[in-house]
């Protein structure tokens, strides 16, 4: 059986769309409601310079505001580096600490909060050298994005190394 199109259903609650109106301009349809030169809002009886831009204020929806790409790197950058505290929670740290630990040795089975905030700081520290390495790295590239040669390369280079 050949398909066929149906009628739609108007439902009780919901009203019917709207329809598009492309023979009148917006001066004739303000003027047939009644609104003649004003945008339809109550309270604001200033007349509009034209219909055409009373239509527009009315239905124009106002996008939210965007910070051009980058301002907010550069903002958490200077964020961060004024900072001192650690970056990485600590709770998911301490559970990766006890799963390496249980991977190697059975016998340690606790750690103490001392020992773990003192090998999260070594970690950071270690992968902010990292990153330092990297991006002077990719800089020498002549690019400003980090890719992953440039940390393999960093790694493989060993970066500064603490006597």
């Amino acid at each position: 059986m050949a398909r066929t199109k149906h009628p739609a259903v108007r439902t009780a609650g919901r009203p019917p769309k709207k329809k598009l109106q492309f023979e009148r301009s917006p001066r004739q349809r303000a003027a047939q409601t009644g609104g003649a030169g004003t945008s339809g809002t109550p309270g604001r009886g200033a007349p509009a310079r034209d219909g055409a831009a009373a239509a527009g204020v009315a239905g124009r929806i106002k996008k939210p505001h965007r910070w051009r790409p980058g301002t907010v790197a550069l903002r958490e950058i200077r964020k961060f580096q004024k900072s001192t505290n650690l970056l990485i929670p600590f709770a998911p740290f301490a559970r990766l600490v006890r799963e390496i630990t249980n991977d190697y040795s059975k016998d340690v089975t606790r750690w103490t909060p001392e020992a773990l905030l003192a090998m999260q700081e070594a970690a950071e520290f270690h992968l902010i050298e990292l990153f330092e390495v990297a991006l002077l790295l990719a800089i020498h590239g002549k690019r400003v994005t980090i890719m992953q040669k440039d940390i393999q390369l960093a790694r493989r280079i060993g970066g500064r190394r603490w006597s």
